[in-house]
Order: structure tokens, then sequence, then C-alpha cells
């Protein structure tokens, strides 16, 4: 008997009709994963039929919905355990008997290379394979690189191996990759093809390892600027190329060696730990402590058609929910309509969508000017004007006619939620979902529970991000929430520095280098600067610090609000940035009659100002307990702010640095700058 977490590999005998026929099955809940006991489970198998005279032709199958998908998450950081999984391959590959992999679901990883190390591969055309371990810091280290190269040629494997991605089998007619593809009852023809196999007595194996790469043609040098210019920073991708380009003229032994090599390499890099640590932390996030089912949710009503509105109920129409969309005038309403209409003509110009899939989901659309129609909607949900006495009366009529179990949500990026709430007669239905812009593309959702927010309204929450395939975090109530509260911080750190005499430009520069997806200012500039600006005026601008984005007031002073007046904290024209002279003096007057002292500022400082910045608002964000777990504040920026994912986040970077070093630097910062900018580290928070 085997426990809950043991692996089940089994073999049998096909049929009486064909007892030559050996199976394999894998049966290891829920995806079949390659754990130590599935791994071993496989060896012992394959001895048993090479060594069963009876049998001819072996088959690899697994139980369940998918073929092997990969590696077992539960061993991500404990050491390796033999048999090790290029053995396993290699085993199968060297078998005395051919072995035919019998393909679906999503076969991935060294899945995937289990498949390529097998004689014949059978596959339902509609299955899926892919080596996306370059999205965990890595390449496939069980013969990936080799095997796949030998059968679709370099290009083609090179696509696969550095951009990660899942590709559908029926995409590789014609290379050779499949055997057999068919759209149905893969068992049956499984056998069929095996039973083939001894009619027609083609029973020596036919080996990948032993075939020679064929880059007749294929330019390498083109294809390794390709591969850097899409790698932005990482380094998986360029040892994947590296790889395939040393040992395509090797044997598949000393292939495997070196691929093996480089794969150890990258597993103990900094940026593999940072990749497994955002992969880990996006699983904790959709963990909640709380015991309560989520409510049934399929009929959304939206309250407001603007670029923010129009963009959630395009997420969710998208993910198969009917929408009510509510205006305020019917002209209104024609243009929010037109908005998310565009919104489909846009995904389906860029090949996201086939135009039958978007008429399916605009015929759950409708619209209207009375909020009467919420009446049957299980969530309504609000993305109005950032004014809080409008939202407050708003809920006031939504509650005059919604059901009594409605779940009802606002969209606001900063109001705070516990004061509109007190003002409901059902509090308790009340949740923040804060989508962030443009709410069709962006994957990052804050769900916000305000003090009296039920559980029940919490599981329900988390549960349509998970539909909507966002990836959702929970988190309290505070100025900003737990994202744009850091965003703040981080803001305000360039803002200062601007004012201490760094450029525009070496501040974007400095952090872009090091890995973020857009430099500050400019992100200020595509935004509108007086948005922030505006939000921040209705709190009172703290007397402790007299340098507070006071560069933004400057800027939105002198009418340079951003892109959408052509000038900024950069000058457009035509949509082409470039620096601006006249805002260098302008923050230079501004420094002197606030007596900042300008001064030369270094890249390395920009950078540790700046991501300093972060960590220490981090903390104090889990301090007040505004988020679950430290790693929930890496998985907002990765998702939210464009922070380099293999660089793990903002939290990841300091526990990389260890605490000793995090309370040193902190110490130094508030020695210069103050205790009420950069509080003193307490041990353990990391």
């Amino acid at each position: 008997m085997t426990t809950e977490n043991q692996a089940v590999v089994t073999t049998k005998l096909a049929t009486k009709l064909s007892k030559q026929v050996g199976i394999i099955s894998i049966d290891y809940a829920p995806v079949n994963a390659l754990s130590q006991a599935v791994r071993a489970g496989l060896v012992n198998a394959l001895d048993a039929l090479e060594n069963n005279d009876d049998v001819k032709v072996i088959i690899i199958c697994c139980e369940g919905r998918t073929f092997i998908a990969g590696a077992d998450i539960k061993e991500f950081g404990k050491p390796p355990t033999t048999p090790f999984l290029p053995d396993v391959v290699n085993r199968i590959e060297a078998c005395t008997k051919p072995v035919i992999a019998s393909m679906f679901g999503t076969s991935l990883g060294g899945g995937f290379e289990v498949a390529l190390a097998c004689h014949y591969r059978v596959s339902l055309n509609q299955a899926k394979v892919g080596l996306p371990e370059v999205n965990l810091g890595l390449i496939p280290g069980a013969g990936g690189t080799q095997r796949l190269m030998r059968i679709v040629g370099p290009g083609q494997a090179l696509d696969m191996i550095t951009s990660g991605k899942h590709v559908i089998a029926s995409k590789f007619v014609d290379t050779g990759l499949f055997d057999l593809l068919v759209d149905s009852e893969l068992e049956k023809n499984t056998l069929t093809f095996a039973e083939s196999l001894i009619t027609n007595e083609k029973l020596t194996p036919i080996r990948v390892g032993e075939r020679e790469v064929d880059s007749t043609g294929f330019d390498w040098a083109q294809a390794k600027v390709s591969v850097a210019k899409k790698a932005r920073g990482k380094q998986a991708p360029l040892v994947a190329f590296d790889v395939l380009e040393k040992t395509q003229k090797l044997s598949i032994k000393d292939g495997m060696a070196y691929e093996r090599e480089q794969f150890l390499i990258l597993r103990d890099s900094e940026q593999s730990a940072a990749l497994r640590h955002a992969f880990s932390a996006e699983k904790q996030a959709a963990k909640l402590s709380i015991d309560a089912q989520p409510a049934k949710v399929e009929f959304v009503g939206i309250i407001g058609g603007g670029n923010m509105g129009s963009g959630i109920a395009t997420a969710f129409l998208s993910s198969g929910f009917k929408v009510q969309l509510i205006e305020q005038t019917s002209d209104a309403l024609a243009a929010g309509l037109e908005r998310i209409q565009n919104n489909f003509i846009g995904n389906v110009k860029r090949g996201r969508m086939s135009q039958q899939q978007v008429d399916g989901y605009l015929a759950n659309l409708i619209g209207d000017v009375d909020y009467q129609t919420l009446a049957e909607c299980d969530l309504i949900l609000e993305a109005v004007f950032e004014d809080i006495e409008v939202k407050k009366e708003l809920f006031n009529k939504v509650e005059q006619v919604c059901k009594a179990n409605a779940v009802l949500a606002t969209n606001t990026s900063y109001l705070d939620i516990n004061d509109i709430a007190n003002t409901m007669k059902r509090p308790e239905q009340l949740v923040g979902l804060h989508f962030f812009s443009p709410a069709n593309i962006m994957k990052l959702l804050e769900v916000v529970q305000a003090d009296k927010t039920s559980d029940a309204v919490i599981a329900t929450a988390m549960s349509i991000g998970k539909k909507l395939r966002k990836t959702s975090v929970l988190v309290g109530v505070c100025f900003g929430f737990a994202g744009n509260r850091m965003y703040t911080r981080y803001g305000r750190e360039v803002q200062q520095m601007l004012l201490e005499g760094a450029s525009v430009e070496q501040i974007d520069t400095a952090l872009t280098g090091w890995g973020m997806a857009m430099g500050p200012l400019a992100v200020q500039d595509l935004s509108g600067i007086d948005i922030g600006h505006n939000a921040r005026s209705a709190q009172p601008f703290p007397k402790h610090d007299k340098g507070y984005f006071r560069a933004a007031a400057t800027m939105v002073s002198a009418g340079r609000l951003g892109r959408k007046t052509s000038a900024g904290f950069y000058q457009y024209n035509e949509g082409k940035k470039k620096s601006a002279p006249e805002v260098e003096t302008l923050l230079r007057e501004k420094a002197s009659e606030l007596s900042i002292e300008q001064r030369e500022f270094s890249a390395e400082e920009i950078v540790h100002r700046a991501l300093f910045a972060l960590i220490a608002e981090g903390l104090a964000l889990l301090k007040a307990g505004i988020v679950q777990r430290v790693s929930d504040i890496d998985v907002i920026w990765l998702h939210g702010y464009g922070f380099p994912r293999y660089k793990g986040g903002p939290m990841f970077q300091a526990k990389q640095m260890g605490e000793q070093v995090v309370a040193e630097k902190l110490g130094e910062l508030r020695a210069e700058f103050g205790e009420e900018l950069w509080p003193e580290y307490i041990a353990g928070s990391l």
C-alpha cells in the first residue's frame, strides 16, 4: 500500500489480445509530477517489462488529467535524491524494447524530457508541451536541450527553451516530434500504434540521442542577438543559447554533461533563487487563513464606464461573467460600451482572441442608466471618480436595490474603505477590489479587507480573482493600501533625490539599468503627474518632510503634467521623449527655496536609496498588519509595478542582504535623514 503522498507507478499487460504490450501507468495526483517515488517507479517498471520475454513494446501513460506535468514542487529547495532525472531518461532511451509516450494534458519540463527520451510519442492534438525552466532561472537539465534540438532543429528548440512557452501539439505536424497525433481515444490509438510496431516487426528502438543535429542554414550569431534582446537581464535564456550552440556537434553523452553542468550553476544562482521565490510567493499569496466558502458569482454589475471601469468589464467578460454596465447618462453609457468593444477589437487584432470568442463575450454585456437593473447582480463593483462622498452616496443607492447577499466592491486606489463602510447598512458585504490599469491586462488584484468585511466575502473576492486569472493578494486598509503606499514612499525618495541634485535621466537610467521595467519619472509622465499630486493633496503633507513631492508639485504648477501636455519631467515631441533642461532649472530653484543642498549622485546610490525606501515601507506594512506575509509584498511589486521578476521583489532583495546588513543600512539612512522617514529595523522581520 502507498500513503497519500506517495506516487503510484504500476505495470500491466495491455489486453488478452495484446499481451505483448506492457503498460507503465503513473497515478500521482494532481499532475503526475516527477517525485522521487515516480522516478524510482519508472525505472523499476521499465526493468520489469524489459526482462519480461513476452513483452515486445512498452507504453508509458498517466492517469488523471495530464501526462507528467514536470518536477514535484514539494521537492523544491530540498537535496536531490536518486534516481536523478538524467539517469531516468537515459535509462528509458537505452531500453532494448521500443518505449512509447502516450501524451495528453500538459507535458512540461522533466515530463517533456521523459517523453523526448521515449522512442515514439503519441499525443492528443490539443495537448501541450514545453520546457519552462527559464521561468525559474534554469535550463532543462535532463537532456531537454539535446534531444529537442536533434528532433526539431536548433531554431525551434531555441525558441521553446528560451521562451519557456507551452506549445500545442498540433503545431508540430511534420517536425518528427510526434509519431501520431489524434483527436480522441488516446489509449486506444496508442495501443493500436504499439500493436502495429509488433505486426510490422519494427522492434528496434529509434533513439533520439543517436541522431545528429541538423543546423544547416541556421544563423547562430543572429539568433544570439535575438535571444539577448528578449532576455532583458535574465541569465537562463543566454545560458540555454550557449548550451545549444556549444553542444550541437557533441555526442548525447557529452552534450548532456555540459547541459547538466550549466543547469547546476544556474540552480545555485541568485536569479534562480529569486524566480523560485516568486513562484512560491504567488502560491502562498493565494492561501487564506480563514475557513469560509466563496459564494457563486456569475452576474456582475459595474458602475462607471471610464477607462478603469471598461477595463474591469473587459476582464470579467473575458472570463465568462455576465456584466451589467451602469453609467449616469446615455451618452456616457454609449462611450463606456464603445471602450469595452474597442478593448476586444484590440485583442482580435493582436491575435489574442478570435472574433467568434469576442462575439460570445459581448453577448453577455448589457448597459443601462438605471440602478434598479443591478437587482439580480451577485457582485456590484464601483469604478467612479475618486471622491469619498461620491462613493458613499453611490453605495447608499446600491444598497436600496441590490439583493441581500450581493458582494459590494470598491475599486478605490487610496480612499479609506472603512469610512465608506461605516455609512452602509451592510458593511460586512463591502470589500476592496483594487485593479491596476489597464485592468484587462495587468495581473495584480489587491483584495482589500475592511474592518467589518466578512470572511465569506473575502473568500468570494479571492475566488473571483482566480477566475479572472489575476494574481490576488489580500491586504488591509491604509492610505494607498500596500502597493500604492509603497509606491508613494518609493516616489518620495526619487523626488527627494531630484531636489538633492540627481537628474531626471540619471534616476530613470539607473533604475532601468538595475532592472525596473520603466524609470519612475517616465512612469509619472505616462500616468499624469497631476493624478498622484491631487491624490496626495487630499492628505496633509508631513511636517517633518519639507521636500515631500515638491518636485511633482513644481511640475504641476508649471503646467507640466506629463505626456498629455507634451511636457512633464521630460519633453515630448510627437510622442518622442527627450530631456528638458528647463526642468533641471525649475528643480534647482525649488531646492534653493527649500534650502536643500545639491550634490553629485552615482547610479549605485540612486538604486540603493530607492530600493531601501521600498524595503523600509514594506517592513512598516508588515508591522502594521496590512499584509499577511512578507512575500506578499514581493508579489504585489512583481505584478503591479514592473519590479524585475529575476530579482525576486524588494523584500527578497532584503533577505538576500541579510538582517544585519539591512539593519546597518537603515541605521545609516536614519542617522542621515531622520527617524520619521527611516524606521529602525526590528529583528526577525524578514
